[in-house]
């Protein structure tokens, strides 16, 4: 996933367009007076940066890391 960039103005004038790329996992850098400000993306990269930010998930990634265990694909999503 590159992050496409976008000016603030480029942006009002393209809105839905940008939206729609956003939508498709892409992550929208918005420059406002020529430097990078702000980000726009989708709903489920938000979620796992915000669960990626959670100490007790943090603590279960890192547990995970030290067990050295692997799981199948049907062992964690069941079969398809």
């Amino acid at each position: 996933m590159t992050p496409l960039t976008i000016s603030s103005a480029k942006l009002r004038s393209n809105l839905a367009k940008t939206l729609d790329s956003a939508t498709n996992n892409n992550v929208i850098i918005i420059k406002r007076r020529g430097k990078e400000d702000v980000s726009l993306v989708n709903t489920a990269i938000h979620e796992d940066f915000i669960a990626s930010q959670n100490p007790r998930i943090i603590k279960k990634v890192a547990q995970a890391r030290a067990s050295k265990k692997s799981y199948s694909h049907e062992e964690v999503f069941g079969e398809m």
